[in-house]
């Protein structure tokens, strides 16, 4: 059986104008996407835990956070996220470890590529003392008088 001409310009005409109508699940590259791996795990006072695990389809990026429950302790999760909650780069989130401040949240910081969530900030050890030494409150000079009374009171040697 034999075609014209004319319907074969008619039928790849339709073909032509059918095809961007058709939806596919494949990306520009012929593959599904890959999810995204983060590590998700939590730790007290480190932020060194590493637990590889793919996120859902949804999540976008892989999250550190740390929070301060106490003066020297703090909770570090890291997880997979559908929004980050930062609006700032992280080249740009370069701040110090800051362990006494009205709020106790420490640290955040969003990536985008796998196993990118191994960010932590630079600890500055015993920043509280130059906190209270700023104050005017936790003086050593008078801990020790107060320490030598108290011992005294109780029938106690410190020596």
């Amino acid at each position: 059986m034999e075609m014209s001409l004319e319907m074969i310009t008619l039928l790849a005409l339709l073909l032509v104008l059918g095809l961007p109508r058709v939806e596919s699940n494949l990306t520009v590259s012929g593959r599904q996407a890959a999810a995204l791996r983060c590590h998700v795990c939590e730790q007290e006072n480190s932020f060194e835990c590493e637990a590889p695990q793919n996120c859902d389809r949804g999540s976008t990026y892989c999250i550190s956070a740390a929070v301060r429950i106490f003066p020297r302790f703090y909770l570090t999760s890291k997880q997979c996220a559908l929004n980050c909650g930062m609006h700032e780069t992280l080249s740009r989130m370069a701040r110090s470890f800051v362990l006494i401040k009205p709020t106790p949240f420490l640290f955040v910081a969003c990536c985008t590529s796998n196993l990118c969530n191994v960010q932590q900030p630079v600890i500055k050890e015993n920043t509280e003392d130059d906190y209270f030494k700023d104050q005017g409150r936790g003086s050593k000079a008078g801990l020790m008088p107060f320490l030598t009374l108290a011992s005294v009171l109780l029938g106690l040697r410190l020596l």
